[in-house]
């Protein structure tokens, strides 16, 4: 099975168990309807032994008025459930793009990684996973930061596509409130092939500022060589 036909069936799944949700919740509003016109026919049947005009109509009036409520309340839950089930479907299709997106970013990454046989512990590829699921912004750049991938939404970091940003550098990403001691600090590390961490104002495609989290790492090959520079990054809100 594909993976496309994988998140097909899940969000089936899932959308199937919506529906059955609503279902049950009708039911038991109707139950609920029921009893009650039971309890108003009991009442009727005992104020109908006595006959007292005054006492009738009281209970015919009391009687109105709860029928109104209880129709209004049903009324109420009905829409409120209806809403609820929009809302649900649209965050269970966000939430699917959201991990198919993932997965995709995953599966590339490891393409990458047996591409250029990075020399990479269990726990590193973890930890790279564990920020892909978790949302970072994930780059890859060569040796002159360069960029030569990213994952998926880079674009909603940045606003700038992946097909506008390969083989451009990364300085694309600085502007006039960029901090230059904090740039030439993160050179400095990089330049010895040390990892760096460290907070820095970048801007978006259309000239937003926003504040990045950035953890850069040097990568090796299984060989031993510098081949490349990763890259997680973050939104500092």
């Amino acid at each position: 099975m594909s993976i496309p036909d994988g998140w097909s069936l899940l969000r089936l799944a899932l959308r199937t168990n919506h529906h059955q949700e609503l279902i049950d919740n009708q039911a038991a509003e109707e139950q609920a309807k029921f009893r009650l016109d039971q309890r108003h026919q009991r009442e009727m049947a005992q104020v109908s032994l006595f006959l007292n005009p005054l006492g009738w109509a009281q209970t015919i009036n009391r009687y109105t008025a709860q029928q109104a409520q209880s129709q209004m309340i049903n009324k109420f839950r009905r829409k409120l459930t209806l809403t609820r089930q929009q809302t649900e479907s649209v965050e269970l299709d966000v939430w699917i793009a959201q991990q198919q997106q993932q997965a995709t970013d995953m599966v590339l990454f490891e393409q990458l990684h047996q591409l250029f046989s990075w020399s990479l512990t269990p726990p590193q590829q973890h930890a790279y996973y564990q920020s892909l699921s978790q949302g970072d912004t994930l780059i890859i750049t060569d040796l002159q930061k360069n960029i030569l991938w990213t994952s998926q939404n880079f674009e909603s970091l940045t606003g700038y596509p992946l097909e506008e940003v390969v083989g451009k550098s990364t300085k694309l990403l600085q502007g006039p409130g960029t901090d230059r001691t904090t740039v030439q600090y993160v050179g400095e590390q990089l330049a010895s092939s040390q990892p760096v961490e460290v907070e820095l104002l970048n801007y978006r495609k259309g000239g937003s500022p926003y504040l990045c989290y950035m953890h850069i790492e040097p990568l090796y090959s299984r060989q031993g060589a510098l081949t490349h520079f990763s890259a997680i990054e973050r939104d500092v809100k």
